[in-house]
């Protein structure tokens, strides 16, 4: 384990409580076959043997895709605490999941890049953001009104080398990039209406965007990492109520810029709650899941250290950037 990621921890504002929001053994076998099973049925018409994958736009062998989950199922024991009464009953569902090129998923999984809406965020004058601000925010209103829907990449950390090689055949998939970073403002193309639940999709983001300010706080890039991190909170400035809000203001804390936009961004999205005192004060389960995430990678030699990134990049270029990963 990265011991830079371990003083990180250490350190955090908040503490994680890693003894209770640790994660669960190995999954059963029969809930994940399920689910990928529930997830052909939604997202792949046609009773075809490949699988359709949304980012490239294309079937693919089986092989190749990944029945991703949004949140971790390692973590079902926390799904209502954050998301409400019933949320677990999606765990293993397609609501819950999406089928991803597998080197998609892993810089998914990673926090190199997320879905956001389709809607038109990034500000004409990105020294004066506030400008069409209005504008930015009535194309998310108009976004959360639409049935199904859309969706579409946003890469946020494209400096690892594994997002920069090529790995896409460009004429295959019809890419303009051969690269993950090249995924960058690419439409999700669904097959039908069928599409995961916005609340698990903006879970991935709020994941990455954490995991993105970690990732500063290590590299000593506060500054930029918090420029990326204000951009990135604009892709989800919806009113969407996703998430309690006691889970939000642990978020908030952690993430730590002083930055009003951030605060509001992210509280756009609390469910309301009861009043009272253990409502109103930031609890560290979420940020405990998403820290639970990767340093399980790291555990499991999936090439994601946060420390062995940040000093010498070079020595994971021979195997792509992605290491050996032992199943």
């Amino acid at each position: 384990m990265s011991s830079a990621f371990v003083k990180l921890f250490n350190s955090s504002k908040l503490g994680f409580a890693l003894d209770n929001a640790a994660s669960k053994g190995r999954r059963d076998t029969h809930d994940q076959s399920r689910m990928r099973h529930l997830m052909k049925q939604a997202y792949c018409p046609g009773n075809r043997l490949s699988i359709w994958e949304p980012v490239l736009g294309t079937w693919i062998d089986p092989s190749c895709a990944v029945a991703a989950h949004l949140f971790p199922w390692q973590s079902a024991d926390f799904m209502e605490p954050i998301f409400g009464t019933g949320a677990r009953d999606e765990l293993f569902s397609s609501a819950n999941g999406i089928f991803l090129h597998h080197l998609i998923e892993k810089a998914f999984g990673r926090g190199f890049l997320v879905l956001v809406p389709d809607a038109k965020v990034e500000a004409q004058n990105p020294l004066a953001p506030w400008e069409d601000g209005e504008q930015r925010h009535k194309a998310l209103r108009e976004w959360e009104m639409t049935h199904p829907r859309e969706y579409r990449i946003a890469v946020l950390d494209a400096t690892p080398h594994c997002m920069k090689e090529p790995v896409f055949d460009k004429e295959m998939y019809g890419l303009e990039s051969d690269t993950l970073a090249g995924l960058h403002g690419r439409r999700l193309a669904f097959l039908n209406d069928a599409r995961p639940r916005a609340r698990y999709v903006w879970w991935g983001f709020l994941s990455a965007i954490t995991q993105l300010t970690w990732k500063g706080s290590m590299a000593n890039t506060d500054s930029l990492i918090q420029k990326e991190v204000i951009k990135g909170t604009r892709y989800w400035g919806t009113h969407g109520k996703y998430v309690k809000k006691n889970m939000l203001l642990g978020f908030i804390q952690e993430l730590g810029h002083d930055v009003s936009s951030i605060d509001e961004s992210i509280m756009d999205h609390a469910i309301e709650e009861e009043q009272g005192p253990a409502n109103r004060e930031p609890d560290p389960s979420g940020l405990a899941i998403v820290a639970d995430q990767v340093v399980r990678r790291a555990q499991q030699h999936d090439g994601f250290d946060y420390e062995a990134e940040l000093e010498d990049e070079d020595e994971s270029e021979d195997d792509g950037g992605w290491g050996v990963r032992e199943e």
